[in-house]
């Protein structure tokens, strides 16, 4: 299968995001590059809104119920402005739709989304191709699970791996839009989970990066707030183009886990991050000001759609939006005290009370937080150490080479756990941009946040003290969760970094040569494109994202016949694609999930009964599971089968490397075929072989 068989799936996810988005920022009186980056999170907020509705209503998940809530959200919002217009209170439009704004800005995320596709998959043979990971298993069942039974509910979701259970939360935007790519074009479900990355790791996060460098340093010059003519639009073009050339993201969760949901919803953080500072209200006195949305409150119910995106998407980008927007939000208190205390005597009072409740409420908050960790790592009972000592929380290499990696905005990469080279020009970008915000009053800000997540990083890459299993216990410890945020402030400051420097360097070079005008926007710009060219061509062709897209190709690497510790060989490839071939629909296949059995459901269209390698199975599951080959002696099994359909058999022998001990609770199913009796051979390939289960029946 060729690349080009991709193409129809992506553009339906960029559809099923983008334009119920943009229809709803629209409505919102929202414009130009405002609209073109909030039309993500607005995209995935509706996404996951109409699959709980849809389930609600008894409806399948799909385009018309996806239509009907853009519709009533449309308007509403549309409603809700006549009725401020009636009252004189009609907010602004936010940004233009003038194309010298917001052209340029799509052509930039156009050209990311080529790089970020082509780096990433370079070294795949095909878009059928799967990553070999644990975590793949599951998001790709919970897809076909959408496919198959229309039920794309967040609320429903978990009930893949805890069956039984009523309300059984899991975040369903990925999965709902790579079932809907399925659905509309029809290809399998590994095509459209790759067409599903693509169409928002691309778009969504450059977009939205452009809309954060656009409210962050819009108006930021090097030394003041006095930036020059269409330094707005550069830094939102230029931050899209290099939203594709940091290492830690989007490629490193897709690289490791492969945590499909997660990297979703890091899309999203630039978008949040941007509104979090259009929302603040900066003193007109302040050494820096972002970009202030004409109606704050309009930006309130904004972040709520963020919010509810986040929530659908996956909620731990709640979390990391906290971490970058904390600074952001102490640098505002700040500027606001500031502003007071300059007011008189009787501000500085007001400023000096509300500086003493604010570090008291931080007190609070933290000793709070102490005895929460306490309570919940049970400290008394089991040491802190005891926890989070899995494979990917380990430490690797030391905490000053963490750092060191942190601070050149490289990484570790997997499967190999090898450090990666870092993207010289780039990282010197980021270098000189850290510098100017330090030196640059009103934007230390942004320092403190960079560096606070380099610091988190460091603990969980290279330290396994109690200290860093604390601060990064919220991301499990996982170095990839971690620096994957980085890049959500390191492209908008990068992109600070080529505008703002370029047209500083232009400007001194005109005063030197006894020219004290202003140099020609054309200048700035050709010069600011040549700049933005060199820096992500370096990055795209250098050895760091040279080694992501060869550690992409051993992830989606599919062996012919010997596993070696992977999920599937092309023989069991081969078979599982064409299961529906044998087994007739509403018919179960049981198998041990860890030897790739259980990706029947996503590639051949059949349900399993284990559709991950882990779960809480009902008490059916847990019967079957352990004691399937003691049909003839267990009273509990053949009732247990026949109430679960279970009439096929899956086994193979090689399974994927990891915990031992869960691969042998599954046992029992490879044991019942060697029974007398128990199944009859109905197809194999290579040492993959399907059976149909004569036991019971």
């Amino acid at each position: 299968m060729t690349w080009s068989a991709v193409a129809p799936p992506v553009a339906v996810v960029l559809a099923a995001v983008l334009l119920p988005g943009l229809a709803l920022a629209v409505a919102a009186r929202l414009r130009g590059v405002v609209a073109l980056g909030l039309a993500g999170p607005l995209g995935y907020a509706i996404i996951g809104i109409t699959g709980v509705a849809a389930n609600a209503v008894g409806v399948p998940f799909g385009w018309p119920p996806i239509a009907v809530v853009t519709l009533v959200l449309v308007v509403l919002a549309v409603a809700v402005r006549a009725a401020l217009r009636a009252a004189g209170a009609a907010p602004e439009a936010w940004d233009s739709w003038r194309p010298v704004g917001w052209l340029p800005v799509l052509v930039g995320a156009a050209v990311a989304t080529a790089a970020i596709t082509v780096v990433a998959f370079a070294h795949v043979a095909g878009p059928d191709r799967i990553t070999q990971t644990y975590d793949t298993v599951f998001h790709l069942n919970a897809a076909a699970s959408i496919l198959e039974t229309g039920d794309a509910s967040s609320l429903h979701l978990y009930r893949l791996t805890h069956p039984g259970k009523q309300l059984a939360f899991y975040p369903a935007v990925w999965h709902s839009l790579t079932a809907l790519g399925a659905q509309t074009t029809g290809v399998d479900i590994a095509v459209a989970a790759n067409a599903t990355w693509i169409g928002t790791a691309g778009p969504v996060f450059s977009l939205g990066s452009a809309f954060a460098a656009a409210v962050l340093f819009g108006k930021a010059g090097l030394r003041r707030d006095d930036a020059r003519p269409m330094q707005r639009t550069l830094v939102a073009a230029v931050a899209a183009v290099l939203a594709s050339a940091f290492v830690a993201f989007p490629y490193l969760l897709l690289d490791f886990g492969t945590l499909y949901p997660n990297g979703l919803a890091y899309t999203i953080l630039p978008a949040g991050l941007g509104l979090i500072a259009a929302a603040l209200p900066f003193p007109a006195t302040a050494h820096w000001r972002p970009e202030a949305a004409p109606a704050r409150w309009r930006t309130g119910l904004l972040l709520l759609g963020w919010a509810a995106a986040a929530a659908f998407a996956h909620p731990r980008s709640a979390v990391a939006l906290l971490v970058l927007g904390a600074p952001l939000v102490v640098a505002w208190f700040a500027a606001r005290m500031v502003a007071l205390a300059a007011t008189g005597e009787r501000g500085r009072r007001r400023a000096r009370r509300s500086w003493f409740a604010v570090v008291a409420g931080a007190v609070l908050v933290v000793l709070l937080a102490v005895v929460f960790v306490l309570h919940y790592y049970d400290v008394g009972a089991r040491p802190i150490s005891d926890h989070l000592n899995g494979g990917p929380a380990l430490a690797r290499e030391t905490f000053p080479q963490a750092l060191l990696q942190g601070l050149l905005a490289t990484s570790l990469v997997s499967p190999s756990q090898a450090p990666l080279p870092p993207s010289v020009l780039l990282a010197v970008v980021a270098f000189v941009g850290l510098l100017a915000a330090l030196l640059r009053p009103g934007l230390r800000w942004v320092v403190v946040t960079y560096l606070g997540l380099v610091l988190l990083y460091g603990f969980a890459a290279g330290s396994d003290s109690d200290l860093a299993k604390i601060a990064t216990g919220l991301w499990d410890k996982d170095k990839f969760r971690i620096v994957a945020i980085l890049p959500t402030i390191g492209v908008p400051l990068a992109a600070w970094t080529v505008c703002a420097g370029v047209a500083e360097l232009a400007g001194t070079l005109r005063n030197r040569a006894a020219r004290r005008s202003e140099p020609r926007l054309r200048t700035v710009v050709l010069a600011t494109a040549v700049v933005t060219a060199i820096v992500a061509g370096t990055a795209w062709t250098g050895p760091a994202l040279g080694g992501v897209s060869s550690a992409m190709g051993e992830v989606f690497a599919l062996p012919a016949t010997q596993k070696h510790g992977a999920l599937l060989d092309a023989d069991e490839m081969a078979l599982l694609e064409h299961v529906g071939d044998f087994v007739p629909k509403g018919e179960v296949i049981v198998g041990n999930p860890w030897n790739g059995s259980a990706l029947a459901w996503a590639l051949g269209g059949r349900r399993v009964l284990f559709p991950h390698l882990g779960g809480y199975w009902d008490y059916d599951g847990r019967v079957i599971e352990r004691h399937l080959d003691d049909w003839r002696t267990d009273r509990r099994v053949c009732p247990a089968v026949r109430r679960q359909h279970v009439k096929w058999v899956i086994t193979e022998k090689g399974v994927l490397k990891g915990d031992r001990k869960a691969v042998s609770r599954f046992s029992s199913i490879g044991r019942v075929v060697t029974t007398p009796g128990g199944a009859q051979l109905v197809a194999s390939s290579g040492s993959t072989k399907l059976w149909r289960l004569t036991a019971c029946w």
